[in-house]
């Protein structure tokens, strides 16, 4: 069935956890200006599950890059949770990451020496918190993921779909406003980035909001609304 298509500025009220306004990256090489982005508009409620697609240099990496607080724009604003990031020192806009943003990568991004249960308690020792405390947050994660019985295996002894589920359930553990998923079935079978994906419908149901970048439609029709991106601007919007 064909998704319902929005014109990109078609908005309702409601409470949103992020807000993109006017948004630029510029990038300048031998005196010629290169528009990453180029006006982007966006917002997201909170508990949507969405995807942002688009073609190679369409901006998907870059936006991805300004909702995570990695990246500064040339001009304009990110607002997540009510929160200027564009105004933020870089220690501010660190901390906010570690505080509101759960990120998950194609490559899982795990440490491989320390086993399962550290990997996903590390988002906690930068908060200070208590070993007991990290410890019971790690397992109850791992515990929504389904792998609360692989805590103790190092990330090698696991398959790419378990990895990823570590690298979902460490995102989740300091109970961010948003998670921001790049590719995250990018390095998986089928079946595997199915199962990742049927992972993400769950944690939504639950409240969860998601943003997943991807160029893999069949993933992007799971969600509730698409962002097309075309040269730096929203092209439109659809409800699969």
């Amino acid at each position: 069935m064909a998704g319902v298509v929005l014109e990109s500025g078609e908005r309702q009220a409601g409470d949103y956890v992020v807000e993109v306004i006017g948004l630029k990256k510029v990038y300048r090489s031998n005196g010629i200006d290169t528009y990453a982005l180029n006006g982007v508009e966006l917002r997201v409620r909170r508990g949507e599950f969405i995807a942002i697609v688009g073609p190679s240099g369409s901006g998907k990496s870059t936006l991805l890059n300004m909702l995570g607080a990695l990246d500064k724009p040339t001009e304009g604003k990110v607002i997540i949770d009510g929160v200027d990031i564009t105004t933020l020192s870089d220690n501010k806009r660190a901390e906010l990451r570690n505080e509101k943003i759960g990120f998950v990568f194609q490559s899982y991004n795990l440490i491989p020496r320390i086993d399962v249960l550290r990997n996903v308690e590390l988002p906690l020792v930068l908060r200070g918190i208590s070993p007991a405390e990290r410890r019971r947050k790690a397992l109850e994660m791992l515990e929504e993921v389904g792998l609360a019985d692989k805590a103790r295996n190092k990330p090698n002894q696991l398959s790419g779909g378990q990895q990823q589920r570590v690298a979902i359930a460490r995102a989740l553990v300091t109970d961010p406003s948003i998670i921001l998923a790049d590719e995250p079935t990018g390095n998986l079978d089928s079946k595997s980035g199915q199962a990742i994906v049927e992972l993400f419908k769950t944690l939504n149901r639950k409240g969860r909001t998601i943003i997943v970048v991807t160029h893999n439609m069949e993933v992007a029709r799971e969600t509730n609304r698409i962002i097309y991106l075309r040269d730096g601007r929203v092209e439109r919007e659809e409800i699969p």
